[in-house]
């Protein structure tokens, strides 16, 4: 049995200077200051004393545009799910809602809280509704009307609550609100407009709450939101903790309130208690310091990460979810990482304790003290942190960042290179990137071996899959975006005549979850003007020449790229494919780091280089004559072939963080099919199982291919197990699981319970991409691919088998009825299949025509064979009622113009059809003398 890979500490880093970016529209003058903020997926939005808000992307961070107001200083702000419009509120006491679009503009204006301090803005799901929230403990809602133009037409707002105290924060998921004062949590059912408080023992101070979501049943309950949307609204009643009419059971989330010292209520979401967490105990650890980039770990923050930390008794006073799994939360401590699972604390940082106000995004916690300073830090596991920094060539940057936490490191890996690697007194004084990759190699090769070897193999012959739960640099993948996987072949040799191919695993996380262009020559260079614009915003000043002039000569740098593309063409020898390979693998290494530092224009370099790669890629693969696969010994060229496929390809498929495809929604041919084909059957020949797994990982549809050779040669297949069943396609499915001995499908039944439970095969994370497989595994449609291939009797035996090893699994009946029909036709000679599942799917695409002869010989000897009356109008309901289907382009006759089921013309002469789809009485062709179709 193999060891398990380490189980790496998670740490915070500040990899992202955001401060000087979001400060530059108000450096020139001193009057205005920034007082609150809020982040969405692709926006950063901040109010001033001003009254103006500013409007930033969030990725890369740039300015976009002001949105003046005047209805004074802006206290809070709130960008809705939907990022169309922003709520703000203002230290008189009243909330504006701002649409976002180019020419902003007032949509809604309440004055419900006037003169009163706004502590909270909360928007629903839908983002029709702003719960807001206030000092004396009053809570309303305003509810945005579909029909409304410049603020007519709005429903009046609404106060929903008066409760006893301050309000602290406030939380939606529908259909429930969650208000925590600073005496008490309640939760709120805004259908049925009630609410009743949580627990019975009051506190004093402020404490967060939020929900936890566990399965978001979004249709369900955007349904029952749906209701109330336009009703006028009013106050909610208070109902006893015993009252069970708030949907509880229905809403799949939990609540977590804070408690005085370090604990949390864990909180159904009918509001019942179910325990209390402390962690006063859990909080007895050093607290990690941020990394940052260029950064020493000062002698200070050593000594607190070296010593004995006492149990720490504090008030969480804010709760946010960060990367869908942990809580986070701040005080004037300094900032927790908290894993309501395990009910233990990740990590805490005690380097910010003035933190005035904090969002998160993802993985992402965006910070603004008390003096007006913003701060942008990424959590991630310690292992994805070092792997990215070295794939990025900062070696120097990985070599200190292994200092800052030497302590956790250790800990952690207990190798001889490693630990002579810090036996060295202080950080060395690096001069040059080689001597930090040096010292690297050691700890880089344990981290990329962990990374690699996901599954072992016990003695049983069941596959264990380690996750290494690679922190959360995937950004994107928490985001309701679907995002391409396909990576910036960032690769990293000793030997500049190799291409390294990196898996999934190992590829940069930040560049997995980029937007990938697919362009021409032609349209790269036009891709400047729009990438300006999106830079520029509406009301940004132009940019600087410099920066033009970078554009500009990047496109032009590009150029040899293209050229040396286009010059590759079937005939071309083995030795000029090689120098066009290794030549435009240094013109694009020396490209990226030319512009590496370019201030501003990362998003336009990443996209312009992006898609000079992708045409160098595509041509490569339409040109380049497959045959050279065939007896072709120079392995960096089939390692170009390998690499071109998968980044024309993978970007299909979704991924988890973990780094897998998530299943196969819809079966998609890859293109260039027929190169993978040769790829796989190349690597198979010589015993490369694991340069097949890497294509097949990277593009899942090539496990069709690459399994029926394994099976075919009676391979061992433990080690696909969980690959193939993560693709939940039934062609694969078909090949692997009628192979598998016993033991095999004692595995196969764990992973089927994962399955059921949505979460993914390798880090047991929820497939939150893709939250609506209504069919798990559908043992019917494999059933049906096993027959399509290899006829009747092994669909049999593979039905049989399969109830022996999993009884409790239910088939469509129309697999029996498929399987009954196809033998009756195969002993009778005929090697015609019978699809009943096709014709109860995609009964609407074919047509039912029957002879009225035909369809009385059937009655007759249905009935003689089941001995019952049949009824005749069940053959008139489906396309096989008599063992033939057809798709016709029409459902009228050509000749007669007439239905082809007109039953006088159908007689028992029927119905001719031709391979083009046209359909013909009989007795209409014998009239007009016609022996072909005459539409053509």
């Amino acid at each position: 049995m193999y060891p398990a890979a380490p189980d790496f500490p998670y740490v915070l880093s500040e990899c992202e200077e955001i401060n000087s970016i979001l400060y530059k529209p108000i450096n020139s003058t001193q009057r205005i200051k920034y007082t609150c903020f809020d982040t969405s997926s692709s926006y950063i939005i901040l109010g001033s004393t001003s009254g103006s808000v500013y409007v930033f992307s969030r990725e890369p961070c740039s300015f976009l545009q002001i949105i003046p107001l005047s209805e004074g200083v802006v206290s809070r702000v709130a960008i809705s799910p939907d990022e169309k419009t922003v709520a703000l509120a203002t230290t008189r006491g009243t909330v504006c809602v701002m649409s976002l679009k180019s020419t902003p503009q007032l949509i809604a204006i309440s004055m419900e809280h006037m003169y009163e301090q706004i502590t909270c803005l909360c928007w629903n799901n839908n983002s029709t509704d702003i719960y807001v929230g206030d000092t004396i403990g009053r809570v309303s809602v305003m509810v945005l009307s579909r029909f409304g133009v410049n603020g007519m037409f709005q429903t009046p707002t609404c106060t929903l609550m008066n409760l006893d105290s301050s309000i602290v924060q406030l939380n939606f998921f529908s259909p429930l609100l969650l208000v925590s004062t600073l005496a008490r949590c309640y939760i709120c059912d805004t259908v049925q407009e009630q609410y009743k408080q949580i627990g019975n023992k009051p506190r004093n101070g402020e404490f967060g709450a939020c929900f936890y979501k566990i399965h978001e049943n979004t249709a369900l309950n955007l349904q029952k939101e749906e209701r109330n949307i336009n009703d006028t609204r009013s106050a909610f009643n208070l109902i006893s903790n015993n009252d069970s009419n708030i949907l509880g059971e229905e809403n799949h989330a939990k609540i977590f309130c804070a408690r005085p010292g370090s604990r949390l209520w864990e909180v159904s979401a009918d509001g019942i208690v179910v325990k209390t967490h402390q962690f006063k105990e859990a909080l007895a650890i050093p607290p990690i310091p941020i990394f940052r980039l260029a950064g020493t770990l000062e002698s200070s923050q050593k000594e607190e990460t070296e010593r004995e930390w006492p149990p720490q008794s504090i008030n969480f006073s804010h709760l946010l979810v960060i990367a869908r799994r942990y809580l986070f939360s701040y005080t004037n401590s300094g900032v927790y990482i908290i894993d309501p699972i395990s009910a233990s604390v990740s990590l805490w940082s005690n380097e910010y304790t003035n933190i005035a106000m904090t969002a998160v995004v993802d993985d992402r916690i965006y910070l603004m003290t008390c003096d007006s300073e913003f701060h942008c830090l990424a959590l991630s596991s310690f292992d994805s942190l070092i792997l990215r920094l070295y794939r990025h060539e900062r070696y120097s940057e990985c070599l200190n960042a292994c200092f800052v936490y030497k302590s956790l490191l250790l800990k952690t890996v207990d190798s001889k290179e490693i630990i002579e690697l810090f036996e060295m007194e202080d950080l060395p004084q690096i001069s040059r990137d080689e001597e930090a990759l040096l010292l690297l190699r050691p700890l880089i090769t344990l981290l990329q071996t962990d990374s690699n070897n996901k599954s072992a193999k016990l003695d049983s012959g069941i596959v264990v899959v380690h996750s290494e739960n690679e922190g959360f640099t995937n950004r994107r993948t928490y985001g309701c975006e679907t995002t391409s996987a396909l990576q910036s072949p960032e690769t990293s040799s000793e030997d500049s005549s190799e291409i390294q191919i990196m898996s999934g695993k190992d590829r940069d996380e930040n560049l997995a979850q980029e937007d990938i262009f697919e362009t021409t020559s032609a349209d790269v260079l036009d891709l400047d003007e729009e990438l300006l614009e999106n830079i520029k915003g509406d009301n940004c000043e132009n940019l600087h020449d410099p920066q033009q002039s970078i554009m500009h000569k990047i496109q032009s740098d590009l150029q040899p790229i293209y050229d040396l593309a286009n010059s590759v063409r079937p005939s071309i020898s083995e030795k000029e494919i090689e120098e066009i390979i290794l030549e435009t693998d240094k013109l694009m290494r020396t490209i990226k780091e030319s512009y590496r530092n370019s201030s501003g224009l990362q998003s336009f370099i990443y996209e312009i280089t992006r898609a000079a790669e992708l045409h160098y890629y595509n041509t490569f693969l339409e040109n380049a004559s497959v045959q050279l696969l065939h007896f072709i010994s120079n392995d960096l060229i089939v390692r170009q072939f390998v690499r071109a496929f998968i980044q024309i390809n993978s970007s299909a498929y979704a991924r988890c963080s973990c780094g897998y495809p998530y299943p196969m929604d819809k079966t998609v041919e890859p293109k260039f099919l027929t190169i993978g084909k040769s790829l796989i059957k190349r690597y198979v020949d010589v015993d490369l199982l694991k340069e097949c797994n890497n294509i097949c990982d990277q593009v899942p549809y090539m496990w069709r291919e690459y399994l029926a050779v394994r099976i075919e040669r009676h391979n061992t297949l433990d080690d696909v197990l969980r690959q193939c069943l993560q693709t939940r396609d039934k062609v694969v499915l078909s090949f692997l699981l009628p192979a598998l001995n016993e033991q095999q499908w004692n595995c196969i039944s764990t992973c089927l319970g994962e399955i059921e439970e949505g979460t993914c095969l390798f880090c047991a994370m929820p497939l939150i991409e893709k939250p609506d497989y209504n069919i798990l595994i559908d043992w019917s449609g494999i059933a049906g691919e096993i027959m399509k291939r290899e006829g009747p009797d092994e669909a049999t035996a593979f039905l049989i088998k399969l109830e022996s090893m999993m009884p409790n699994v239910t088939f469509d009946r129309s697999i029996f009825q498929s399987i009954v029909f196809t033998k009756i036709l195969h002993h009778r000679g005929l090697k015609k299949l019978i699809d009943f599942n096709k014709t109860n799917q995609l009964s609407s695409e074919f047509g039912t025509m029957c002879s009225p002869q035909v369809r009385d010989h059937l009655a007759k000897s249905l009935e003689k064979d089941l001995r019952r009356p049949i009824n005749k109008n069940v053959f008139g309901t489906g396309a096989h009622h008599w063992g033939m289907s057809h798709q016709a382009k029409s459902s009228t006759c050509p000749c007669c113009t007439l239905s082809l089921q007109t039953p006088i013309l159908l007689g028992n002469s029927g119905i001719a059809i031709f391979r083009c789809g046209h359909a013909y009485h009989v007795n209409c062709m014998i009239e007009r003398k016609l022996t072909r179709c005459n539409l053509h």
